[in-house]
């Protein structure tokens, strides 16, 4: 008679598959834009103390909007518009509207900007795996979400943005430098981006980009506004924001900016980290400072500060790609350059930070680079995530003293050490014939 063998076998927990995940992290980044939106609409239905829609950003513009368009100067005065009047010109459709039926459409119109920046993005890094473009998306979502509940004006320039290094990638330079154009029309600081690709010699680029600067500058609310009075409305524009800061020295201290400028300023000089406005006039109302190294000090310091880190750029970014890992740092650093040294970043200003979580997320999961450095980089956007999304936990109090001290600006600083590591590394040796990439 046989003996009856019985054969051991291993019964698994039932698994998810990747396709699933997918769509179940999809539809709950869906779900969460939704009921963001119902809050959203919930909140700026309600009035303001003066009985008029004013609950988030685009509401206050709104009127500024409408008055700039019927003759007013809305850049002098007591409500002082931060923005160029191209933008004003871009948001008209939106202001034109009711204005909660405008506000939820302009919400939407950016969630639409952020799926295709997004999508842009990764195209750019490579089609990275899954789980990197999750985490990318994870720790750029604090930013993202922030924006939309504010309604400003900042996931459009990470639209902007990723549309200008795409139209790149595909070798599309003309259309490269005019939407780069715009960017910097609506908001100086891409300008980070115009410098490098004057550094790297992409003549068409630049060239377009000029050309491009004329028509957002001058052509299009030049015919909006008239050519003198578009003339006078940019004068006011630069001496509000422009001017004071960069020529005059006059930084704003106050907790919520996250530039280095701001940092500096608020711990390193006598100026104010909380301010109250009794009667719409700014009082300083609370100080943080550690030491006192001068205004003159202060400002000697961000500018060393920036010339280190054009020399990063010039030492680093050599890559002739027009996408990958490598390439997309480069970008990256031009990102954290817009961040660091504007004159005033609040934490909503972080929605650019998704080409940099989705180089760095992507080279952590790459076995271009050693084990050893995609260890760090995990630790990198592990603290990074600490320093950006447990303050926002925090009651109030907490949360802006984190803020006081910089928990984005230490973020900003450890992304670009990392994106800089990133450069530096040497790729990895290729696997010999028959074995095995870890």
């Amino acid at each position: 008679m046989p003996l009856l063998s019985f054969r051991r076998t291993r019964v698994s927990a039932p698994s998810v598959s990747a396709p699933r995940l997918k769509v179940l992290f999809l539809a709950a980044l869906a779900v969460v834009v939704v009921l963001m939106s119902v809050k959203y609409a919930a909140k700026i239905s309600k009035p303001g103390d003066g009985g008029e829609l004013t609950r988030s950003a685009f509401l206050r513009w709104r009127g500024m909007i409408h008055e700039l368009f019927a003759g007013a100067n809305v850049y002098v005065g007591a409500n002082e518009y931060p923005n160029p009047p191209i933008m004003a010109v871009i948001l008209k459709p939106f202001a034109s509207l009711p204005p909660v039926t405008g506000a939820l459409t302009w919400f939407y119109a950016k969630v639409l900007m952020a799926v295709l920046a997004a999508v842009w993005v990764f195209r750019l890094v490579g089609d990275p795996p899954d789980r990197a473009k999750a985490l990318a998306i994870l720790l750029a979502l604090p930013p993202l979400l922030g924006d939309l509940s504010h309604n400003n004006v900042n996931i459009f320039i990470l639209f902007l943005v990723a549309a200008c290094l795409e139209a790149y990638r595909r070798g599309w330079d003309v259309a490269c430098g005019l939407v780069l154009a715009l960017a910097i029309a609506c908001k100086v600081t891409p300008l980070t981006f115009a410098a490098y690709f004057v550094w790297k010699r992409k003549v068409r680029v630049v060239a377009a980009c000029g050309v491009g600067l004329f028509l957002w500058l001058a052509a299009v609310p030049g015919a909006a506004f008239g050519w003198d009075r578009n003339i006078q409305l940019h004068t006011d524009w630069y001496k509000l924001m422009i001017e004071r800061p960069v020529l005059k020295g006059e930084v704003t201290s106050e907790h919520p900016n996250q530039a280095l400028p701001g940092f500096v300023y608020r711990l390193f000089t006598h100026s104010p980290s909380f301010v109250v406005y009794p009667d719409n006039i700014p009082t300083p109302a609370e100080f943080h400072n550690v030491a006192d190294i001068g205004l003159k000090g202060a400002w000697w310091t961000v500018k060393v500060a920036m010339a280190v880190f054009a020399l990063a750029i010039v030492m680093l970014c050599r890559s002739k790609e027009r996408s990958g890992v490598r390439f997309a740092a480069e970008a990256s650093l031009m990102v954290m350059g817009m961040l660091l040294f504007s004159e005033r970043t609040w934490k909503h200003h972080g929605t650019v930070l998704l080409l940099p979580f989705a180089v760095l997320a992507c080279a952590a999961f790459s076995t271009e680079f050693t084990s050893r450095t995609r260890k760090w980089l995990v630790g990198v956007l592990v603290a990074v995530g600490v320093l950006t999304i447990v303050p926002a936990m925090l009651r109030t109090r907490a949360a802006d003293l984190a803020l006081v001290y910089g928990t984005y600006t230490a973020a900003f600083l450890l992304l670009t050490v990392a994106l800089c590591w990133v450069l530096a590394s040497r790729p990895n040796p290729p696997a010999p014939a028959g074995v095995e990439s870890p």
